[in-house]
């Protein structure tokens, strides 16, 4: 008897982590390799990163453990990247990753010079980083979108 309860308990975990696997996937964000998204006030638009004009930056990232890395490569700065879909105002900028993790950064940090860039990943992509930022977080891989608002 003991035995059969353990066993419908567990099968009731199954079915539960599989039904949240489901809605999880189905939820991501879907964009062809080489895109980026781009949602300003809610009108979308995508861009292929090779329409992107990228520069050499460079500047030092903190990760969880509190160590500084120096990241350097072809980027983009945010400030840059909105510039060029013509976005004057905005109050906050959400960055999602192909696994729908979300960042935020905020007009006045996008504002900052080498602050917020996003780089050309090796094996193909974008990458967020926010330079001297110790939210460790908010270093995110394979961006998919760019949110403003």
């Amino acid at each position: 008897m003991k035995k059969n309860r353990l066993f419908i308990i567990a099968f009731i975990l199954v079915i539960i982590t599989a039904v949240a696997a489901v809605a999880h996937l189905t939820k991501r964000e879907e964009v062809a390799k080489g895109q980026l998204k781009v949602s300003i006030h809610g009108e979308e638009q995508t861009i292929h990163l090779n329409e992107l004009t990228y520069e050499k930056l460079n500047g030092i990232r903190v990760n969880g453990k509190g160590e500084e890395i120096p990241v350097e490569g072809d980027g983009i700065q945010m400030k840059d990247l909105l510039e060029t879909f013509h976005v004057d105002t905005f109050e906050k900028v959400q960055i999602l990753a192909d696994d729908s993790y979300v960042a935020q950064v905020n007009e006045e940090e996008v504002g900052e010079d080498n602050k917020v860039c996003l780089f050309l990943q090796e094996e193909g992509g974008i990458r967020l980083v926010v330079f001297g930022d110790e939210n460790s977080k908010r270093s995110v891989s394979d961006v998919v979108q760019i949110i403003v608002e």
